[in-house]
């Protein structure tokens, strides 16, 4: 039998080797994208169900009472003591100086500005944003009714369909103000240290799902909305000459009750409103059908009688003044 020439052999041996290369290559590819297909839907399900936990298991708001009071403790000075969730006077007090009132102060109307630092007798308790409403990071602070309120806001939104409203920032030590305006001098968007809103613990900015919310219909609710929870827009588009700050759509302050609606409704930065009662010395809201008389106390000697069965609270406003609010 004539034998092939063994350089055919040799030839037939490498297309053979080749061709099982070929087959095991596509094989491997093969496995790889089912591999791949498989570890796609693995994720989609488990992004799922994290998505389903998360809706069904959110952070809740902090538990609160009222909307817009700080309860101090108890004091020999004023006789201010809480009781069934409001700030009622001892009944062996019924007349407040000027001293007493800036004693108790929820300091939620302070003035901060261009013109007006952050002063150094913040009051009210500095609570982790991330144990009751949804952040970007979990260490940054607010204070304590703001954030009870920025969680009953978020819930409400939430019951509409808006689920992605975050916290980008909240509380700034000075240090943290003092980097930040350096890291981005001469925008215009970050206030010098010591004038920051940020600092006296009551301003939170927002983004929706980590995005500006600026023209977004996010944003367009909650510059609708925000009052009824005590917050305001603090820097609009149209009131910059005013505030001193280009416009920022993510940018919340809280302020409280009634003044948030009294704002809203009379579309009144927090300089105009402050304005507004230096003028008039004392204005009537009726907010949810509760009647509140807010007065302006500019002068030390001056006192407040508090009627029988009314609460009060009081407020300074940075600029020598008291601001106080009285219901039945």
């Amino acid at each position: 039998m004539r034998q092939e020439p063994k350089s055919y052999e040799v030839s037939r041996r490498k297309r053979s080797s080749q061709a099982t290369q070929v087959r095991r290559r596509r094989k491997r590819h093969s496995l790889i994208s089912i591999f791949l297909a498989m570890l796609c839907v693995t994720t989609l399900i488990l992004g799922a169900y994290a998505i389903s936990g998360n809706m069904q298991e959110r952070p809740q708001p902090k538990p609160f009472i009222d909307n817009n009071i700080t309860y101090p403790a108890p004091s020999a000075t004023s006789q201010v003591q809480r009781a069934n969730g409001y700030l009622q006077e001892d009944t062996s007090q019924q007349i407040f100086t000027f001293e007493q009132l800036a004693e108790i102060s929820n300091d939620k109307l302070l003035l901060i500005n261009r013109d007006y630092a952050v002063p150094t007798y913040i009051s009210g308790n500095l609570v982790r944003i991330s144990n009751y409403v949804r952040t970007l990071n979990p260490y940054i602070l607010l204070n304590d009714d703001a954030l009870a309120m920025l969680g009953k806001m978020f819930d409400s939104a939430y019951g509409i369909g808006f689920t992605k409203f975050r916290v980008t920032q909240g509380f700034r030590t000075y240090e943290y103000q003092e980097a930040l305006y350096a890291a981005m001098a001469g925008s215009g968007l970050a206030a010098p240290p010591g004038y920051s809103e940020h600092q006296a613990g009551t301003a939170v900015d927002i983004s929706y799902s980590g995005v500006n919310i600026g023209n977004s219909v996010q944003g367009t609710w909650l510059m609708n909305n925000s009052y009824r929870y005590g917050f305001i827009l603090r820097y609009p588009e149209h009131k910059t000459e005013i505030t001193g700050v280009p416009f920022e759509p993510w940018h919340y302050r809280y302020v409280g009750q009634p003044h948030a609606y009294f704002m809203h409704r009379n579309d009144f930065v927090l300089e105009e409103y402050i304005a507004y009662l230096k003028m008039h010395g004392e204005i009537t809201i009726t907010f949810n059908q509760v009647e509140f008389r807010v007065l302006y106390l500019s002068d030390i000697d001056e006192t407040i009688e508090l009627p029988e069965n009314h609460s009060l609270s009081a407020s300074r406003d940075n600029t020598g003044g008291i601001i106080v609010t009285i219901w039945n």
